[in-house]
């Protein structure tokens, strides 16, 4: 009893770090799935509801690219000021990680400023395969400039993907794009298009674009 009394400490810090080892051993060993069987979709040109987004297109995911083992929809809302958001957007992006997606036009303009082709896919190849059907988007001001100075379709306006409102988000001024680094690329050609397919629909009556969708910068497009 006196040992106890004095020691108890000890067997509770024994069964805590025992707790931690398991629970560290299973976080390391646990199954991950490889680059070229996952699919991350960032949305930052404003807020989305991500679990019924995610719960709408993983079905499908699957029916079209079966061998995909999981589907990530995350929102990083980099539109407003909040400057967390952008510094968690640029070490997810250093990191390589992300797939498709959906972003302001300014952005666009950033990451390609150096040559569109280190920052996204060309999408050509794809749309003239048929894995992407553009819908009669028009896609012009989706052309950007390589570092050598060759024109390439590199992002496809979101505009009209006015199904999205239905998420409480608004492609007003967006745009949809491939990271070049996301090691996915045909399986995520097929999410791009399931975004186009499902959302692109006529503007509800009533919807007002945001005035500063309409200022639209053409330094680099």
């Amino acid at each position: 009893k006196h040992h106890f009394s004095y020691n108890w400490w000890k067997y509770a810090a024994v069964v805590v770090l025992c707790w931690l080892g398991v629970d560290i051993l299973f976080a390391v060993t646990a199954y991950r799935p490889p680059e070229e069987k996952k699919l991350e979709l960032y949305v930052l040109n404003d807020f989305v509801t991500t679990e019924p987004l995610h719960d709408a297109l993983w079905p499908q995911i699957q029916e079209y690219s079966p061998d995909q083992e999981e589907l990530t929809v995350m929102n990083i809302n980099i539109s407003g000021d909040d400057m967390y958001a952008y510094m968690q957007f640029s070490t997810y992006v250093s990191a390589k990680q992300g797939d498709v997606c959906i972003m302001p036009r300014s952005e666009v303009n950033k990451l390609a400023v150096d040559g569109a082709e280190y920052a996204f896919v060309e999408l050509t190849p794809y749309i003239e395969s048929g894995v992407i059907d553009p819908k009669g988007i028009d896609l012009s001001s989706g052309m950007l400039k390589t570092e050598a100075g060759a024109e390439g379709l590199y992002a496809i306006p979101a505009d009209s993907l006015s199904g999205l409102l239905d998420y409480g988000n608004d492609p007003a001024g967006s745009y949809l794009v491939m990271f070049a680094h996301g090691g996915n690329d045909d399986n995520a050609a097929v999410l791009l298009d399931l975004l186009i397919r499902n959302y692109h629909v006529d503007e509800p009556e009533d919807y007002k674009k945001p005035q500063e969708s309409l200022q639209i910068p053409t330094t680099i497009f």
